[in-house]
């Protein structure tokens, strides 16, 4: 492993004193522009973190893990921080989480992401994590090669990044959408309209792949629409230019699947559907949705088709890899974790 660099090689590389490196991170207002910006320069090229915390605290933190998830209003992050907590509280270790506030509308809407993943990534650097558990929904290759001579093991939840030089722990997010279309044409549909966002994250990407591959192979009609955001009343607005094509086949004894990325799109499409009076649900047409958000409850109008997620096994595994990395002779794992179908009354009828 590569030697962790100190602020006199900082020093040492920009041409100036320790004392200079140490104005520069902590009262620039001291330094000649020219010269903040040569040291700077120098500190983002050597990778060059500055510890918070001295030896003692080194030491007691050496056990503590850091788990940065981007969105907790998505379950699936919140079910892979329980998982990963209880599982590491049971190995006797203590897990500090941070939300980088992560939001695909941002993607969606064609501007950059305002999420602060690369900063909880120096931050956790800086207080020497025992450990790093990085749920991710952009490649996170940047901001761990960064830290990587400070924060040793690194385990990349839900993103794929070719040739990672760490743990990988994922879902199988193109079955996702393979079972969704298997599910389907198991109840003799045809056509069915597809709702999701555009391939901006790599699991809509996957999902979208895995939806296709299933529809060629079943021989069912999908037509793609594009959300713009996974919320219910985008589900609802995008329904209600539906309704009166799916009402058309309807009369003509057709019956129509609507598939959405996100259990939330669904919930916004069920009272716009029950609100037509040419339109049945499961009858005329049936709703899924495809990231298990919405668990039911008694009361639930009518209990939603979904697919499972495994968050909490993700979290888990992350954990156990986490732990696994500490053996000399670990080779880096990339595991893929199945999902499962959870049949409602919107497809199934009961």
């Amino acid at each position: 492993m590569a030697r962790t660099p100190n602020i006199g090689a900082v020093a040492r590389a920009a041409g100036v004193s320790v004392g200079t490196v140490s104005n520069a991170l902590n009262s620039p207002e001291r330094l000649a522009p020219e010269t903040l910006e040569r040291v700077l320069d120098t500190i983002d090229e050597l990778g060059y973190i500055r510890s918070s915390a001295g030896r003692t605290l080194i030491r007691n933190a050496s056990d503590g893990l850091s788990l940065i998830v981007p969105d907790l209003d998505n379950s699936l992050f919140v079910d892979i921080a329980r998982g990963a907590q209880l599982t590491a509280a049971a190995a006797g270790r203590r897990l500090v989480m941070a939300n980088s506030g992560f939001s695909s509308r941002d993607l969606v809407a064609g501007a950059a992401p305002h999420d602060t993943q690369d900063e909880f990534l120096g931050y956790f650097a800086e207080a020497r994590s025992g450990g790093m558990l990085v749920c991710a929904m952009r490649d996170p290759t940047s901001g761990i090669d960064r830290i990587r001579n400070h924060v040793r093991p690194i385990v990349v939840v839900n993103y794929d990044a070719p040739g990672a030089d760490w743990c990988t722990v994922l879902m199988d997010n193109a079955q996702v959408g393979r079972i969704a279309v298997d599910h389907i044409a198991d109840l003799g549909i045809t056509q069915a309209f597809y709702v999701s966002i555009p391939d901006v994250v790599q699991p809509a990407a996957e999902r979208r792949t895995g939806m296709r591959e299933a529809a060629a192979r079943r021989g069912v009609t999908v037509t793609e629409v594009d959300a713009a955001a996974l919320t219910a009343s985008v589900g609802s607005d995008i329904t209600t230019g539906l309704v009166g094509a799916l009402a058309d086949r309807a009369r003509r004894g057709e019956r129509t699947a609507l598939l959405f990325l996100a259990d939330d799109l669904a919930i916004g499409a069920i009272p716009v559907l029950r609100a037509h009076p040419d339109l049945q649900i499961p009858d005329d047409v049936v709703v899924m949705g495809m990231d298990g958000d919405h668990r039911p409850t008694g009361n639930d109008w009518m209990t939603m088709t979904s697919i499972e997620l495994p968050g909490y096994e993700m979290g888990a595994e992350a954990v156990r890899l986490i732990s696994a990395e500490s053996d000399p002779d670990h080779a880096h794992e990339r595991e893929v974790l199945p999902v499962r179908i959870r049949p409602g009354a919107t497809t199934t009828g009961r």
